[in-house]
């Protein structure tokens, strides 16, 4: 009678933590979901001051000269996986930025050029504080840049002919350092901001999107 007792006894508790674990199958020890995606915009100061000086040289060493410079913020898209206090992802980014150039000896503006650049960022953060709606964090990525510069004639002069089509691709190490991070919200929607370092810019903001 006893034995009968005890085993019904363990079928009722192993089908009661079988039932939990179903309930807690998609989220954290703390009863967060684990999954996260973000949208997010970035100030690209970092991308728009290192093109800006790579054309400055390049201008420099040609003697051409350049107009209407425009750079858009970077704006991305991301993917946490959260295990306890740590999450991994990666990040995409995209930015572009745009010139006409003056070459040597002309007065006018004869070439656009085109710059885009895409970035790709595996990412690890680590949350070291978290109550109520309020979390704090810092994260860390290492991934690459890859840029894409297109450079077509503003008009169909004969001379600018040879600019037609002309496409530069390029591959360069990409890193951003976030020590200081702030969510806010429950564990469906929340509002982020990041400030730090990086190719990405100095702060970014988005939106967070958890289940």
């Amino acid at each position: 009678m006893k034995f009968k007792l005890i085993v019904l006894s363990l079928l009722m508790a192993a089908s009661t933590n079988f039932v939990n674990a179903q309930d807690n199958s998609g989220k954290n020890l703390s009863g967060e979901n684990r999954h996260e995606f973000r949208l997010s915009v970035s100030d690209g100061l970092t991308l728009g001051s290192s093109g800006i000086l790579g054309d400055g040289l390049t201008d420099a060493i040609l003697g051409s000269k350049r107009s209407d410079s425009k750079t858009s913020m970077l704006f991305g898209f991301g993917y946490r996986y959260s295990i306890n206090r740590f999450r991994v992802g990666a990040d995409l980014g995209f930015l572009q930025a745009s010139s006409k150039v003056t070459l040597s000896g002309e007065t006018a503006p004869s070439i656009k050029d085109k710059g885009l650049n895409f970035l790709i960022l595996p990412t690890a953060e680590f949350t070291y504080f978290k109550r109520g709606l309020v979390e704090l964090y810092g994260g860390a990525s290492v991934g690459v840049d890859l840029v894409r510069q297109t450079q077509t004639p503003l008009s169909a002069d004969r001379k600018n002919e040879k600019m037609k089509n002309k496409n530069d691709f390029s591959a360069s190490v990409a890193y951003q350092v976030n020590p200081i991070a702030v969510r806010v919200g429950n564990d469906r929607i929340g509002g982020f901001i990041e400030a730090g370092f990086g190719y990405k810019g100095f702060a970014t903001a988005g939106v967070s999107l958890k289940f």
